[in-house]
């Protein structure tokens, strides 16, 4: 039975209910995981760093980081393309951040991170890797959730376990925009109140050229022009 409590397993479970996980091509990386359906439907999900390979396809432990990234895969592979997007592009052209007071960025997004600045946002930003971008260290981010008033958030939180988490940590009249490949774009993510966009992506169908650079271990930027940004957003 699934965790009621772990959006991630609810959302496999839709999935289950449309492909089964058996029939689907996985394509393993060192940065993505990709699969692709009998009906050339692609999904990807981020590594986060941990090897994952076939055998974690025949048993999905979601207390398994491994198994998470898989099963993240396969639902985008099975749900994305069911869902009509609102709009296709880039969370910044969408979303007008200046009405926010307290954004917290989890998941450095460089690119986004400049554009905003431009406008004169300048969001707190946390992330796993410390090394290479300016971001706050990780024990400080529960407290700055508390006062966010906008967060945006990488989806590879599904995959690692850490969404449930946040979404507990914000207030209620808090807003939540899932960003990057690894955004599931069902209709389930919008039972966490806070969650108001999801910005994903969709491939042409049985798009060999993204599976190869995956395979090769490219990351987004790699692959980013075999990809269609789509964003879905609550009404």
């Amino acid at each position: 039975m699934p965790d009621n409590n772990d959006i991630l397993e609810q959302l496999f479970e839709k999935a289950k209910g449309v492909k089964t996980i058996g029939d689907v091509q996985f394509t393993f990386g060192d940065k993505y995981v990709a699969a692709m359906n009998n009906n050339g439907q692609i999904g990807v999900c981020a590594t986060l760093n941990v090897k994952v390979h076939q055998n974690h396809i025949s048993n999905i432990d979601f207390s398994k980081a491994e198994c998470r990234v898989v099963a993240n895969a396969f639902i985008n592979a099975s749900l994305n393309y069911l869902s009509k997007p609102d709009g296709y592009g880039d969370i910044f052209d969408v979303v007008d951040f200046t009405r926010f007071a307290n954004p917290v960025m989890i998941g450095y997004f460089g690119s986004l991170v400049q554009k905003l600045q431009v406008k004169g946002v300048s969001p707190v930003v946390f992330d796993i890797d410390q090394h290479d971008a300016p971001v706050l260290p990780m024990e400080k981010q529960h407290e700055y959730l508390t006062q966010a008033d906008c967060v945006i958030l990488t989806s590879t939180s599904l995959g690692n376990g850490t969404f449930g988490g946040i979404a507990k940590a914000v207030s209620p009249k808090c807003s939540i925009y899932m960003l990057g490949p690894s955004t599931p774009l069902h209709n389930l993510m919008f039972t966490i109140p806070q969650v108001k966009g999801l910005f994903g992506s969709i491939f042409p169908i049985n798009n060999t050229e993204t599976l190869n650079l995956i395979a090769q271990g490219y990351g987004t930027r790699g692959f980013m022009h075999t990809m269609q940004k789509v964003y879905r957003i609550r009404k």
